[in-house]
């Protein structure tokens, strides 16, 4: 369930409770801390946000939301910590090592798993499939500026309502299925074999790996039909200046 109001007022709302973490007003007033790093005015906001979020949106647009922006932070929290542990190792980095990088990159998350379903959300809620429809159905043609509109918005839709979902739903299936494999694995009374072992740092190598599949396919998948769309748009009837007689 989530609120049934028109997309404007939930654009505002949204808007409104963004400033905090642009300005800091009022959560830098709250500045005691919960944990290393973690402040309560920021606890607090983070889940007045979300409750938002998920109200505005509904459930199924909340998770989607929830899932990228992890997606987003997850691989800049630690791939960011384990190069600063490691510049901490090489002498390069602050001499109090974890007690000064942990706080911050706590931070990071916080703010980053904060602002990213706030952005999404907010992108989110722009009809641009409508705007797009209305631009293609004037009569009088279609100006350079309105057919580069186009261009951003075929793309962005796109990206939004195809490229990302079908990532998500990626991440599922290969989800379930290495859940079935563990099953299996636990079933099946033979030991595990030396190749079957996996170390802390083949599973940091995978991880990464599947992170730069992610990366490389969202990026194909969101370029791929802009040529098509460029020779279809250059198309476009062009929009007749108005002549004044007299």
């Amino acid at each position: 369930m989530h609120l049934r109001i028109d997309w404007k007022i939930k654009f505002i709302l949204l808007v409104i409770i963004s400033a905090p973490a642009f300005i800091g007003y009022p959560v830098v007033l709250f500045d005691s801390e919960l944990l290393s790093g973690l402040t309560y005015g920021w606890v607090v906001y983070f889940f007045l946000v979300h409750a938002i979020i998920l109200a505005i949106n509904g459930t199924r647009f909340y998770a989607n939301i929830l899932a990228v922006a992890a997606l987003i932070s997850m691989p800049v929290v630690f791939v960011g910590g384990f190069i600063s542990y490691i510049i901490f190792l090489l002498g390069f980095g602050y001499t109090s090592g974890q007690s000064a990088y942990s706080p911050h990159y706590v931070s990071v998350c916080v703010t980053m798993l904060t602002v990213i379903p706030l952005a999404l959300s907010l992108v989110g809620l722009v009809p641009f499939q409508r705007f797009e429809h209305q631009l293609l159905q004037q009569r009088a043609g279609v100006s350079k500026l309105e057919k580069c509109i186009l261009m951003f918005l075929r793309v962005f839709n796109h990206i939004v309502y195809f490229v990302i979902p079908n990532i998500l739903e990626t991440i599922r299936e290969e989800r379930h299925y290495r859940k079935w494999m563990i099953v299996e694995r636990m079933r099946s009374s033979k030991p595990l074999g030396r190749n079957e072992i996996r170390g802390i740092k083949y599973k940091i190598l995978t991880l990464i790996t599947d992170m730069i599949q992610l990366a490389v396919e969202g990026i194909c998948a969101s370029i791929q039909y802009i040529p098509l769309w460029a020779v279809e748009i250059s198309r476009l009837s062009d929009k007749k200046r108005k002549t004044s007689t007299g």
